[in-house]
């Protein structure tokens, strides 16, 4: 193993907390080791600046683990439609281990989705729809919704919102919904709510992109239009000309002319390779954070590992949106190697809600336990 040298201090508080690239991190010495049966001898070190002690497993993804799993494995099986369970069996471990690899894999995927976010210069359209679940009961359908690139099929963002359930129901249905809404009920406008944060992505594409106008193409839900007009900058944004809405029927056939192809098409990719998106399927997410850190990592492959078309040779679709070479190289480096730090990571609002797990399942009443090195 090579010889490890700490990139910044752990302690968020430390003026060497944050990494720099024209002077590497200097003030520590080291102090003592210890050993574990997973990772043999692990060396520590202390800060000179403000006294505190870490280890080389303060770094590492696999912090607190006790037991070593392949990610990639875990990653690939995820999105190929194996449940928990199936993917359990397979690694002889249970679904509890599995789902917190998952987990630590879902804040790498957030992290390097953020790097991308700041070196992204995208010269294509926008798409954005919702795409509809469920998660604990059918009595609470979700909405995800997803801005996608128009020619990368990239997705620049995703973010959820629980609905209240709508449609054809049985006289028993509506009385059973009655009474769980008295416990539980879904958040008035929340689809205009979740749109408005997507809407927000679109400022930083059009900042970070090639392309002027820009044009969002989405259906003609009146909660888009609405969140848009709602919004100064946007508002802004479509009298001048720089930002471009169109809409088109939710019922026109879902063939590539159809602008909203590529939303389409990532709600097909989701329906069939994430096991509890499937139509009639017993697997079903039971926890919403857990259900979008799920997401999360199904949308680093979707991004980054997964061919563009299979037709078409080996690019991706973030190389498709025009990612740089040379991020592309380091984000992928030591990706399930080092872990990555919340207080040096910058995310939006919905990222932050996936990677903090602030989000609300239906009828539970406690907030999901999050470990304290999620937050460091």
């Amino acid at each position: 193993m090579a010889v490890f040298t700490p990139p910044f201090c752990a302690r968020e508080h430390c003026l060497h907390h944050e990494p720099t690239t024209h002077a590497p991190y200097q003030a520590y010495r080291p102090w003592g080791f210890y050993h574990t049966k997973a990772f043999g001898t692990v060396p520590r070190y202390r800060c000179t600046a403000c006294g505190k002690t870490f280890s080389r497993q303060t770094f590492s993804l696999d912090y607190y683990a006790k037991r070593i799993l392949s990610y990639q494995d875990i990653v690939q099986r995820l999105s190929s439609c194996e449940s928990l369970s199936a993917i359990g069996r397979a690694l002889d471990s249970s679904t509890d281990t599995i789902s917190n690899r998952i987990s630590r894999a879902a804040r790498q995927a957030l992290a390097l989705s953020s790097t991308f976010s700041s070196s992204l210069h995208p010269d294509e359209d926008l798409a954005a729809d919702g795409f509809e679940s469920f998660c604990r009961s059918q009595y609470f359908p979700n909405n995800i919704t997803l801005l996608v690139g128009a020619s990368s099929q990239y997705v620049y963002a995703a973010d959820h919102v629980t609905l209240r359930r709508k449609g054809r129901m049985t006289k028993e249905q509506r009385k059973k919904r009655a009474k769980l809404e008295v416990r539980w009920k879904a958040e008035p406008g929340g689809i205009e709510h979740s749109f408005s944060r997507i809407a927000d992505e679109t400022l930083r594409v059009y900042a970070q992109g090639l392309r002027s106008p820009l044009t969002l193409w989405t259906d003609e839900h009146q909660s888009y239009a609405n969140a848009l007009t709602h919004s100064p900058h946007h508002a802004q944004l479509l009298e001048s000309g720089f930002l471009r809405h169109r809409v088109v029927s939710s019922r026109a056939a879902r063939t590539k002319g159809n602008p909203l192809f590529p939303v389409n098409y990532v709600d097909r990719e989701l329906r069939k390779d994430l096991h509890e998106h499937v139509r009639e399927t017993v697997c079903f997410g039971r926890n919403v954070n857990r259900q979008m850190e799920r997401l999360s990592v199904y949308l680093l492959w979707h991004n980054t590992i997964k061919a563009h078309r299979a037709r078409e040779g080996p690019r991706r679709n973030v190389q498709v949106a025009s990612v740089t070479s040379e991020v592309d190289r380091e984000g992928y480096k030591q990706l399930w190697v080092w872990r990555a730090w919340r207080s040096i990571t910058e995310l939006s609002d919905s990222m932050r809600e996936t990677w903090e797990r602030l989000r609300r399942t239906p009828l539970t009443q406690k907030r999901d336990y999050l470990p304290q090195y999620a937050l460091m």
